[in-house]
């Protein structure tokens, strides 16, 4: 039986051109035409023994070493030890802005895909706004290697095996008000693998037509008509739009049969019936008390990504949990590293969410504000200083247990005769935070109101994935 955990997001900004400051130099900012930008060598160190003959040496104090298996109660093999991480913080903050009017919603949005953005607006921009973007995505001083962490997040998609990640991003620019700066345009596909292309701004139906062409390319047809005709006039510089899609199969696999109706407790008080799935195995658990709550991942088969499932354990419980998510102690790559691998009797409910949501009263609330002024200090990106009008994402999530032709052919577990000692249980009966993860990053975060319904039929219903 196929699981399943489909993710879409895109992700648009509007600039303008800014008609009331001065062009400021940025001379000193381009590099020659024609050279890749320089990436620092790593070297070894001087007194690197690396490549040179061992120096046989006898063998004393030789240890014998128990090599038997050693319990379950230790961290997940290959789990990098805790540590700060620029990127979770900013996803917290962010997180924070996001829900708090949405607190009986269903929430979806990647984080990383705006921090993304702020981190090719952060390499384009000078003096406050620079400063802003700066303090608000947490980055160093250097614009280089901000680029470097983004650029290997972006090369992290070609080490997956047995999940799907595309990350898309294309600069679409008004060929008539002039170009992209040659250096920045260089600059944003070697680091940022960011393409740019010349559109006719005053032709709003034909360039809305070629934009939502794309990004169907990009979410296989999940997000089409993104843009509208009457969104494009001929004062638009330019517009970004970033395509996200993930699609992963459960490591630990539900199955169709164990999906039942089952009661699931809004925040308001009521109560519905919702689809809930149900599987006994292995998982990552762990009981946070500081939270009030309990974590649990799920992996993703044969990849580096995981969904973390964060439940809090009163009913009524959400909001506080998301506004102690907030401290930095409590970033999730911290939260992650307290995981142990147990059995668990795991019952979480069917999800599926679409969401939209305009990021730039979240940005402007924890500080971003010149760059959406005439005063904005954007000035490397084009050939004109130019402003930011909008920056709107939309993301759409799935999470099930299969579909069509993988659920047609149901498998069943087998258990030994004689049982271990009673799992620990994990019911989410409750709203609870979720968030898609790689190695030290954010690509998804939400949290679940309202889960999917108990339909007549529990088969899962047919989308692209399943057909795979």
């Amino acid at each position: 039986m196929a699981s399943k955990a489909m993710i879409l997001l895109l992700l648009t900004g509007h600039l303008l051109v800014a008609q009331t400051f001065a062009q400021q130099d940025y001379n000193a900012w381009q590099r020659t035409a024609g050279q890749p930008p320089q990436l620092g060598v790593r070297s070894l160190p001087s007194n690197s023994n690396w490549g040179q003959p061992a120096n046989p040496q006898p063998l004393n104090n030789v240890e014998e070493v128990n090599l038997s298996p050693r319990p379950t109660t230790t961290p997940p093999p290959n789990r990098p030890p805790p540590s700060y991480s620029y990127m979770d913080r900013f996803s917290a903050k962010l997180f924070q802005k996001i829900v708090r009017p949405h607190r009986q919603d269903n929430v979806v949005f990647s984080p990383f895909s705006v921090h993304a953005l702020l981190g090719m607006i952060y390499a384009a921009s000078a003096g406050k706004t620079k400063r802003e973007v700066q303090e608000v995505g947490e980055f160093g001083e250097n614009q280089i290697d901000v680029a470097l962490d983004f650029e290997r997040l972006v090369k992290f998609k070609e080490h997956l095996q047995g999940a799907e990640l595309t990350m898309a991003m294309r600069v679409f620019y008004n060929q008539q008000l002039g170009g992209i700066n040659p250096s920045y345009d260089e600059f944003a596909k070697f680091y940022y693998d960011a393409g740019t292309q010349p559109v006719n701004m005053d032709n709003g139906q034909d360039t809305s037509s070629l934009i939502n062409a794309w990004v169907a390319d990009r979410t296989h047809n999940k997000i089409q008509n993104l843009v509208r005709a009457n969104d494009i006039n001929s004062q638009m510089q330019a517009l970004f739009v970033n395509a996200v899609y993930f699609m992963g199969r459960w490591e630990h696999e539900f199955s169709t049969r164990d999906t039942q109706p089952a009661e699931f407790r809004h925040t308001d008080g009521t109560v519905s019936q919702v689809a809930m799935m149900f599987n006994d195995d292995v998982f990552g658990l762990a009981d946070l008390p500081e939270l009030n709550a309990t974590a649990l991942e799920l992996s993703y088969k044969n990849s580096a990504t995981s969904m973390l499932i964060l439940l809090p354990n009163r009913i009524n419980g959400l909001a506080d949990l998301e506004q102690k998510l907030a401290q930095p102690r409590f970033d999730l790559n911290k939260i992650a590293h307290r995981l142990r691998r147990q059995t668990v009797s795991v019952r979480l409910p069917k999800f599926r969410i679409e969401f939209e949501q305009d990021m730039t009263e979240p940005l402007k609330e924890l500080g971003i504000r010149q760059m959406f002024t005439p005063n904005s200090q954007v000035i490397k990106l084009l050939d004109k200083p130019v402003r930011v009008e909008k920056i709107l994402q939309k993301a759409y999530i799935d999470v099930g247990e299969g579909g069509t032709e993988a659920s047609a052919a149901s498998y069943a577990k087998f258990v030994p005769l004689s049982l271990p000692v009673r799992s620990q249980e994990f019911v989410a009966n409750r709203p609870f935070v979720f968030a898609i993860r790689a190695p030290n990053s954010v690509l998804f975060v939400g949290h679940v109101e309202r889960p999917t319904p108990m339909t007549a039929r529990n088969e899962p219903i047919a989308d692209a994935f399943n057909r795979q």
